[in-house]
């Protein structure tokens, strides 16, 4: 009766408008590199905070994704970024933070390409207030530079990014939440149209009240004080000697109240009282390749160039203190409380202390690759992956349970491995259940971390893909083709091939044998062997139907389920085969409501559940991951869920207290993992633990009000497959 009913209702449901639900038991979170370290090597901004602890702001301009990382202690790094909080904006510009000041009671207030960030870092969930044009009465929404002033309000310089006719200087007053801006049209004196600033400093003045100075590369130096504008950048202008002709940093006034600026007569600092001391020149030899000057302690200053130099102007003579990067620009300069130098700008960011410099940067502080391709789960809660940054930087990373990193490439700077092999990327990686890593450097054998150093396990230099282990411990590995090799009880290893039982065709992958510790499946293109490196019991692919010599009739990957039934994917769909019995079902684009029937990867999960990934080689590229449980299916594709990227290299699970989690390794779009409640009961629509009539009612008129939670398959559709998944889920019952 019940199933008549839902078919009965369903006629009348089935044009109700299109949309896109959340399953309630599915959380995700995104892992990529710019929200795990410091989020991308150009930086603009270094903040030192009280307790000396650096704010280290970056930005990767291919991907447009940044922000700011906090070092917290024990080297885990905290971030603010545009792809967790994405009121920071995606577009160009946005992720690119130029200045940062904080106010007394805390707050940061960023300047950024795309308009002023207010942040709190008090607040448990790190996100922004985002201040515009649209928004407010700011000048421009690209802010160069910021200051505060005496009074609590905050100075700004703006322009608009990529050019364009907003811009000028701006005063935010965050007690009032009121503005004022001007620009040539209302009162700034330099040529009509001309309204950028880059750069801007208040000074408090000897005499009373303060004086705001600011400009730009084409306009020069002007003040501004009640009311009053006044430009030394003029062509005629005010007679003022030395005559001031630029800002000297992005911190340019000093406790004291003194204020760097550049002058017709050199570097010099300018008193309250309206006197100059005079620095002088630039280092010898030095001219257009002087990035930024910067005052610290003591008078001194800190003079940093494109090449990534550093030089220090003390008791009038300057000191070359060494090369803080590789050679590329310099864009900040700071000091801490105990007189430590820190520089940044591409490259990241380094600390000088000691006589030495200290690099920090995407390396050596979380993730490194947007375009991982294996990952592997450890018993004590670590996960590896392959990494690799750009050409001849990469390696392998693992993030630790509290989140932070240990990285192994040749960029780490002594806070990571050293990456001795000739390749910069890993092909595949694994963990024992003692925790020690295997990993194959790129076409460079088979190498072993056991937490102290590397051990060669096979040093040819075979390109190992697939790396997995018997549950009797035993490790095996195979290449892409016609190799595998499997561990002795000496540590050796032996080879084997196709002569010796080894199904023909690429291999796709290595699972143990959930009934034979001994035993594994090695999977490749045509067939399915179960092995313990004596006798080999094949499975070939027309087990299951597929017997055309054709594109898609071949086997992509596989898992095992606990009960030995294998799960097999191909380019015709997926196969749920039984040794036991040589009978199958299949699922495809006829029978479910899957995207795309060219499956690439298989994991199931730790709930028994069955995780596929799907990939359409033909335009519009379908795909995505779906989950299959009692009957059910749930889809998620990219752009109509968090999904960010429907190509996926693989899919890994691991349960937790809650749960289970599932570790998507997305291509060009890094890791995705989706979080599943363990003891969630989807079919309970009402909540009450009870699956009754109410439950059915309240089915039916989310389907009939169009609401996402009659969106049982997550495909963004409202259809009979939904109706089907919802029936199967209240026949399943609750766990």
């Amino acid at each position: 009766m019940f199933a008549r009913t839902i078919t009965a209702a369903y006629s009348l449901v089935l044009m109700s408008s299109v949309l896109y639900a959340e399953p309630g038991d599915v959380s995700w979170e995104l892992l990529r590199p710019s929200n795990t370290g410091i989020p991308g090597d150009y930086t603009q901004v270094i903040y030192i905070d009280d307790d000396d602890s650096p704010w280290i702001a970056g930005y990767i301009p291919f991907w447009e994704e940044g922000g700011m990382a906090h070092l917290e202690g024990n080297n885990l790094w905290r971030v603010l970024n545009n792809v967790d909080c994405p009121q920071i904006g995606q577009e160009i510009g946005s992720p690119r933070f130029s200045d940062l000041v904080r106010t007394d009671d805390g707050v940061m207030w960023i300047g950024t390409g795309r308009g002023l960030l207010r942040f709190d870092p008090s607040q448990d969930e790190w996100c922004v207030t985002k201040y515009t044009t649209a928004n407010s009465g700011i000048a421009g929404n690209s802010v160069n530079a910021l200051s505060i002033a005496p009074d609590g309000t905050i100075w700004m310089g703006c322009d608009t990014w990529g050019g364009g006719p907003d811009g000028g200087l701006s005063q935010y007053d965050p007690a009032t939440d009121t503005w004022n801006s001007w620009d040539t049209s209302n009162g700034l004196p330099w040529w009509a149209g001309w309204d950028d600033v880059d750069y801007v400093g208040v000074q408090e003045d000897a005499s009373g009240g303060y004086t705001v100075w600011f400009g730009s590369s084409t306009m020069g130096m002007t003040t501004y004080k009640d009311g009053l504008f006044i430009w030394y950048g003029s062509p005629t202008p005010p007679p003022s000697d030395p005559l001031p002709t630029g800002m000297g940093g992005k911190n340019p006034v000093l406790p004291n109240g003194d204020m760097l600026l550049t002058t017709d007569e050199g570097i010099a600092f300018r008193h309250p009282d309206g006197t100059y001391t005079i620095v002088g020149g630039f280092p010898a030899g030095l001219g257009s390749e002087v990035a930024i000057i910067e005052p610290v302690s003591g008078n001194r200053v800190l003079l940093g160039t494109y090449f990534a130099d550093v030089f220090l102007w003390d008791e009038g003579a300057w000191t070359h203190l060494g090369n803080w990067g590789s050679g590329n620009h310099t864009y900040v300069l700071t000091e801490d409380s105990k007189g430590a130098f820190w520089a940044g700008g591409i490259g990241g960011a380094s600390k000088f202390e000691n006589g030495q410099w200290q690099r920090y940067r995407m390396t050596n502080t979380g993730m490194l690759d947007y375009f991982a391709r294996d990952v592997t789960l450890a018993p004590n809660g670590d996960v590896a992956m392959t990494a690799n940054a750009a050409p001849g930087t990469g390696g392998f990373d693992i993030m630790h349970p509290n989140r932070t990193w240990t990285n192994a490439n040749i960029a780490t700077y002594g806070f990571g491995l050293p990456w001795p092999y000739p390749t910069d990327n890993t092909s595949a990686v694994a963990f024992r259940e003692n925790n020690n890593l295997l990993f194959a450097p790129t076409n460079n054998g088979l190498r072993e971390y056991d937490g102290v150093g590397f051990i060669d396990l096979i040093p040819q230099t075979y390109d190992f893909e697939f790396i997995s282990f018997a549950n009797d411990g035993r490790g095996w590995a195979a290449t892409d083709r016609g190799v595998a090799f499997m561990e002795r009880d000496d540590g050796s290893w032996q080879q084997f091939g196709y002569a010796d039982g080894l199904p023909s065709g690429s291999i796709c992958g290595i699972v143990p044998d959930p009934s034979d510790p001994s035993r594994v499946y090695i999977g490749t293109q045509f067939g399915i062997a179960n092995t313990d490196g004596v006798t080999w019991d094949v499975i070939p692919r027309e087990a299951v139907g597929l017997d055309r010599d054709s594109t898609g009739y071949h086997f992509w990957a596989f898992d095992v389920a606990d009960d030995g039934t294998l799960w097999l994917a191909s380019g015709m769909g997926l196969y749920h085969y039984d040794p036991a019995t040589g009978l199958y079902d299949s699922y495809d684009l006829s029978n479910s409501p899957l995207p795309s029937d060219d499956i690439h990867n298989v994991e199931v999960a730790p709930d028994g559940s069955v995780w596929i990934s799907m990939f359409d080689q033909i335009f519009p590229y379908p795909g995505g991951v779906a989950q299959l449980k009692d009957g059910v299916w749930r889809v998620w594709s990219q752009p109509t869920s968090p999904l960010p990227h429907n190509q996926i290299w693989d899919l890994e699970s691991r349960e937790t207290p809650d749960g289970y989690e599932l570790w998507v390794v997305c291509a060009s779009e890094a890791i995705a993992i989706i979080s599943v409640e363990g003891n969630a009961c989807v079919a309970d629509i009402t909540g009450d633990g009870v699956l009754d009539f109410f439950d059915v009612s309240a089915f039916l008129n989310a389907y009939n009000a169009s609401d996402p939670l009659a969106d049982f398959t997550g495909d963004g559709t409202l259809d009979f497959f939904d109706v089907s998944a919802f029936l199967n889920a209240f026949n399943a019952g609750c766990p």
